[in-house]
Parts: C-alpha cells; structure tokens; sequence
C-alpha cells in the first residue's frame, strides 16, 4: 500500500496537502522506450476525449462540397467549379465585352446592317456590354435584344442613318480643289466648315441693341443637326448666300439701276472675297470682317 501511496503522491495539488515530492512516475514504455511516433500523450494510443476535430468548413459550403476530410472537400469544390465553368462556356458567357459586337451583319436586317458593323466603337453599347458580362449574360442573348431594339426603332422611323466622316467630307471637296494634293483639300474643307459655322455664330452674336439676330439655342440646334453632313453644310451656305445677294441678278448700268448702289456693294463684296477676310487666313481679322458684313447688309437692305 505505501508504494502504491508514494506513486500518487506527486500527482497530489498543493491544496491537497501533496509537497509535490516523492518519486517520480513510472516509465510509461518498458525498458524507458520511447513512444511512437504519433500517439497521443500519455503513451496510451488511444484517440483524445471526443473524438478526432471535423474536416475544415468555410462558412456557407453546401454539403453537396463537404467531404469527410479536407482533401476530399477541396476535391468536391473543383468538381463543382469545373461545372461551373462548362455551363457558362456552353452558354456562351465571354470573357471579353468585344465578345458582344461580334454580331453576323450578314444575317441582320438591311435596315441597321450598318449599324451593326459600327457597334464596336459605341459607347452605349460598350457600357452595356460591361454590365452583360458582368452578370453572365450570354452572347446570342444579349445580340438578339440588341437586334430588337434596333428593329423597333426602324420601325418607328426613328433610326438615324449611319453618317461616314470620310465620305461627308469627300462631298465637301470645292471645285478649285478637286486636283489638289490630299492635304491641300483637308485644308480647303476646313475652310468651307469653319466658314459655315462662323456664318451661323454671327448670326447669334449680340448687336448694339444687346439682342442677336438669331436665337442663341436656334443657332445651336442647327450647328448640331446640320454640321455633320455634306447636305447640311450646304443648306447653310445657301441661306448664307441668299442673305448676302450672293445668288442675286445685279442691275447692269444704264438699265435703271442705281450705279452708286451697285459700286458700293461691289465694293464690299470685294473687300469681303479678300483672303485677309477668309477665318482661315492667319491674318483674319474678325472686327473688320464683321464691320464690312454689317456694312454690306445695309447696302443690301438686310
């Protein structure tokens, strides 16, 4: 009994009345051999009070991806991303917006082929496309509601014509410089244009009253619709020419007229033509050009 008593003694608390001496425990393993690799404390082999910890188990894991150990979780979770990935790849789910403006022109409408083939470089649609991808929009949908927008405003009548800048600008190509070198005629149809919005944007400027002639949004508006097409700029210059008597028959002398009148316009008319008054010039002066305009409108009763 005594050595059994002295064999406890150290494991005693303090409180317990043990003075933590006595021998020390026994030798777990016989012949003091270690224990082996792996067994838990105490030499005994047995598993730890409540059993081996659970697999590892992200928060929200549906228990389709949870294994029995976390090699077979990591396992059940690529199986899943795979399918993931083969079901967006069938539907057709890019991984690039361009994807989307990769539309069959050939097949579309002839109302808004051209449309179409330009759609890349839309802003709009690119924005939209950026949303599609991002929520996994599959190509051929988001092309057939793009298709059904595009047909409803064919339509309504609504749908504007595609405009080529090349082509407006070829059509404003003057006669003087048909056979000129490419540069040469750039120049002469920024000539043309600048000359067409200075002609409107006199129009809107104030007078001495503090009033334009022309309302400053009704000079906007038409900058904005007519600008960009060779037609439009050529309705400007005609109205620009029917207000200055451009196209008017002049009297010739003797035939009643009033040769006084007649010099004097000519005589403005001349001044203006002078390619010191042309807005492309390096030496234009705007004051002078637009006291020779308001001169000459009132020779010509304008």
């Amino acid at each position: 009994m005594r050595t059994i008593f002295e064999r406890y003694l150290p494991l005693r608390a303090p409180d317990d009345g043990g003075d933590g001496g006595g021998a020390p425990p026994a030798d777990p393993q016989p012949g003091g051999a270690e224990p082996p690799a792996g067994a838990p404390p105490g030499g005994s082999g047995a598993a730890p009070a409540g059993g081996a910890a659970d697999p590892y188990r992200p928060q929200g894991l549906p228990d389709t991806m949870y294994g029995k150990d976390d090699r077979e979780t990591m396992d059940k979770m690529a199986t899943a991303l795979a399918g993931y990935r083969q079901r967006d790849s069938d539907r057709k789910v890019p991984d690039n917006v361009e994807a989307y403006s990769a539309f069959d022109v050939q097949q579309a409408p002839e109302a808004f082929r051209s449309h179409l083939s330009q759609i890349g470089s839309d802003p709009a649609f690119s924005a939209a496309a950026k949303i599609a991808m991002e929520e996994g929009v599959p190509v051929g949908t988001f092309q057939k509601m793009t298709t059904a927008i595009y047909q409803a405003a064919a339509d309504a009548g609504i749908l504007e014509h595609v405009i080529d800048p090349q082509a407006e600008r070829s059509a404003l190509i003057p006669e003087s410089a048909r056979n000129l070198a490419k540069a040469d005629q750039d120049k002469a149809i920024d000539a043309r244009l600048q000359e067409n919005e200075d002609f409107i944007k006199l129009m809107m400027k104030p007078g001495a009253d503090g009033k334009s002639k022309l309302d400053p949004k009704v000079g906007e508006n038409a900058l904005l619709m007519l600008m960009d097409t060779a037609l439009g700029n050529q309705f400007l210059e005609f109205m620009r020419a029917e207000m200055t008597g451009e196209f008017r028959a002049q009297p010739l002398p003797g035939d009643g007229g009033a040769p006084a009148g007649n010099s004097e316009r000519e005589r403005l008319r001349e001044q203006l033509a002078a390619p010191e008054m042309q807005p492309q010039h390096p030496k234009f002066d705007r004051a002078r050009y637009e006291a020779l305009d308001q001169e000459y409108r009132r020779v010509i009763g304008r």
